[in-house]
């Protein structure tokens, strides 16, 4: 159970409140919209009842939605009691709530529906703890020669004939890193923690420079890596 006047929460929804009476099309993440959903029947009910709220992303694609939030009316204001993923069944930590509320305003401060690598990477540092994420940029060409001096010596192991050895092979210092397959680019971009002595578990943002990253990918990447399957490997 979570007090959710107890730590800043009214705050964060004043917020939200004021940026859906400037523009009637905003809208926030759906574990915000979830939450106000449940928020707008606390008032109909008694205390210690609870009432649930259900939103969803419009993305049909997007595997974290949807969403479904419990508040319960207790004597002295409303606790969450739980926050849902519908699409997977699975129960989320509380704390999520404040890491999606902060993610939301700092990307309300940037304009359109993308972001670029920078951006993700200086959000997701920004309100997760431990500065764990890392922005490649113009760096991929360093990583991409440790990876191959690695490759060669033996101290990497593909798969002999695999479609990640075959895939590698394809390219070559002329080939921009736009090029690279998605896959290729987070195998190789890990080369640079070596390089640059970087903490066991930093994540390496390798997208191209002039990606233009869907703002709900910053939330999701924020999920998958404080919760996740990618959270075990994080160093906390």
């Amino acid at each position: 159970m979570y007090d959710i006047f107890g730590d800043g929460m009214r705050i964060f929804l004043d917020y939200i409140a004021r940026q859906e009476k400037k523009d009637k099309d905003y809208l926030p993440h759906p574990i915000i919209r979830a939450f106000e959903a449940a928020l707008s029947n606390i008032d109909k009910i008694k205390v210690n009842e609870t009432t649930v709220g259900v939103s969803h992303n419009r993305k049909e694609d997007y595997i974290h939605e949807p969403y479904a939030v419990v508040l319960k009316k207790v004597e002295n204001g409303i606790e969450v009691q739980e926050i849902r993923n519908l699409q997977v069944d699975k129960s989320l930590p509380l704390d999520i709530l404040i890491i999606i509320f902060r993610i939301q305003i700092k990307l309300d401060k940037i304009e359109g529906d993308t972001v670029s690598p920078k951006q993700l990477t200086e959000t997701l540092n920004s309100v997760i703890p431990g500065n764990v994420f890392y922005y490649l940029g113009d760096e991929w060409k360093l990583a991409r020669d440790e990876f191959k001096k690695l490759l060669e010596a033996g101290k990497i192991q593909l798969p002999f004939g695999s479609k990640l050895a075959k895939g590698f092979e394809k390219f070559d210092n002329k080939t921009p890193w736009e090029d690279y397959p998605n896959h290729l680019r987070q195998l190789i971009g890990t080369s640079i923690c070596s390089i640059n002595n970087l903490p066991h578990g930093t994540v390496v943002i390798t997208s191209p420079v002039d990606s233009e990253i869907e703002k709900h990918n910053v939330f999701f990447t924020a999920i998958e890596t404080t919760i996740g399957r990618s959270s075990e490997f994080i160093q906390k």
